[in-house]
């Protein structure tokens, strides 16, 4: 800031002496530093005060919306937020907390579930407060109280819920994310979670809640469609991505850092939120009346995130075990057809079949092979996948990392064909430029448009030979390596060739190259942000 916190002070008429003016200035000094040292402690410490907001409407059943506030967002940038839901949730008394938490960080007060007693007091702090301005708690916490979150606190209050859950009953009639999530596996993952669930993200938020991560519980609703039917899965477990929304619009007036620009405005993004809320709440009281709201975001986000899911298929569609009990990959049957660099006439009599391993150990003693009969050939590769670090659900990519190929070299083809290749120095960086057309052509409209018009694209760098084209290096050691600048993702694959006349396993072409799920996630987000010359790495942006 261009203002000082204090004013310098002002000189007096009669000057005083060089001593005795330093030792003034010293004490000027040292109090304003004890002065400002104190604001900073004071503000680190803050908690903001617990906020109630009396029901909008007096006639319906009497209901309690409790609200966690993200990290670091002061509760009052909920109060917009919450005051719309109540508006729109007619017919229900609902009351509303937004309690102050501790630094603004609900994470400090509940670690796990065995460390939230801190939270919850804080929370019982705040029904407490409602208490005393009417709110009656008649009847049964796990009928009439409603936990939600944002951000860090859509994850405190499921750790919550979980924390005071017992064999014998639940703490809360159910919980509301937003721009969050619950867990991804286990008893409080969305298809086993004891009480219903509204899951709502935005499709512009830029951090952890980004629509490739909420694939994860998209997942879970299309499961429980398939076990139990869409109205239940409508009505108990909606997931859905908000179009043209980002993290920064649950909390109005609070700029959350590293998300994207909304592409609507504010006032439209709060009236949207408020009414899938009520349209919520409305259908677990038994009024269907806004269902259709509902119906229509879920529909939505069902087409909006088809292709993610077939772009993670293409990885690896573990259904596909006609060679491997562990399935298949699309991406590497398809590198075969590119190495290869066939002709198109040739190509056709080329088919190759792929085999899928979970384990590093199993591709490396996997190896490509082959069978030529009346002049086809039929060909065998061999792959895998990594992925990004996600410890405890704090990983912010679901695409894997890479996709490892094993494959015959475009001289081993042709020589098995008994042809000449159109093109026979086919390098990995071609199956790189072809899964991002791939993706490219499977991308949601939006997203395409959005990305063609500001996106930042890919940049192919040269393969990197791994050192003395040793198996084991390629296998274990490297990886696909994506620089991110001002202009671009750089994309290296790491590669390792062999002769036809080689010594160990001859005629072989190795390749790590991109996922098209991993492709589709840096169109719908990261290519939005501004170029950084830095290496990619797994930032977190989760207020």
């Amino acid at each position: 800031s261009s203002r000082r916190l204090y004013p310098l002070c002002r000189r007096v008429r009669d000057e005083p002496s060089v001593e005795v003016q330093h030792k003034a200035e010293h004490t000027a000094m040292s109090m304003r530093a004890l002065a400002a040292a104190a604001l900073v402690v004071a503000s680190a410490w803050a908690t903001d005060d617990n906020i109630v907001l009396p029901p909008v409407h007096t006639d319906g059943p009497e209901k309690m919306l409790v609200f966690i506030p993200g990290g670091k967002v002061p509760n009052q940038n909920y109060v917009a937020t919450v005051k719309a839901i109540q508006e729109a949730t007619t017919g229900v008394k609902l009351w509303a907390v937004i309690p102050g938490v501790f630094q603004r960080l609900c994470i400090i007060s509940c670690t796990s579930t065995s460390l939230c007693a801190p939270l919850h007091s804080g929370v019982e702090a705040s029904l407490s407060k409602a208490k005393e301005m009417g709110w009656t708690r008649a009847g049964k916490d796990s009928d009439d109280v409603w936990l939600a979150g944002h951000s860090l606190g859509g994850v405190c209050a499921n750790t919550l819920f979980q924390a005071y859950t017992t064999d014998t009953d639940v703490p809360y009639a159910g919980l509301m994310v937003m721009g969050s999530y619950v867990d991804e596996a286990g008893a409080h993952d969305l298809t086993h979670y004891p009480k219903p669930v509204l899951t709502m993200n935005g499709e512009l938020d830029g951090g952890l809640a980004r629509p490739g991560k909420t694939a994860v519980w998209w997942r879970q609703h299309l499961d429980l469609q398939q076990a139990k039917g869409e109205q239940y899965a409508l009505a108990n477990k909606p997931v859905m991505v908000l179009p043209q929304l980002n993290h920064s619009d649950f909390c109005p007036g609070f700029d959350v850092p590293g998300d994207l620009m909304a592409e609507v405005d504010q006032a439209t993004a709060t009236r949207e939120i408020s009414q899938i809320v009520a349209a919520f709440l409305h259908g677990q009281i038994g009024d269907s009346s806004d269902a259709d709201v509902i119906k229509e975001k879920v529909a939505w986000t069902r087409n909006f995130l088809a292709p993610y899911l077939q772009a993670q298929e293409m990885e690896r569609n573990a259904s596909d075990t006609r060679v491997s009990a562990e399935g298949s990959s699309s991406i590497c049957a398809q590198g075969q057809h590119i190495i290869a660099g066939l002709s198109e006439a040739d190509d056709s009599k080329l088919t190759v079949t792929d085999s899928f391993h979970v384990t590093s150990s199993n591709l490396e003693h996997c190896h490509p092979n082959w069978t030529v009969t009346d002049g086809s050939m039929s060909s065998l590769s061999c792959s895998h996948t990594d992925y990004y670090i996600d410890i405890d659900n704090t990983g912010e990519i679901t695409a894997a990392s890479e996709v490892a190929c094993k494959l015959l070299s475009s001289d081993r083809v042709a020589e098995q064909l008994k042809v000449k290749a159109e093109t026979p120095d086919v390098d990995c960086r071609a199956i790189n430029r072809r899964v991002v057309a791939l993706a490219e052509s499977m991308a949601p409209p939006l997203t395409l448009a959005r990305y063609t018009m500001g996106g930042r694209g890919w940049c192919y760098k040269e393969d990197d030979q791994v050192l003395g084209n040793i198996g084991p290096l390629w296998v274990f050691q490297s990886s696909l390596k994506m620089e991110e600048n001002a202009t671009c993702m750089a994309v290296t694959s790491p590669t390792l060739k062999t002769e036809i006349d080689g010594k160990i396993f001859p005629g072989s072409h190795y390749c790590k190259v991109l996922s098209p799920a991993r492709v589709l996630d840096w169109m719908m987000t990261d290519s939005l942000k501004p170029g950084t010359n830095s290496v990619v790495e797994e930032t977190q942006v989760f207020v």
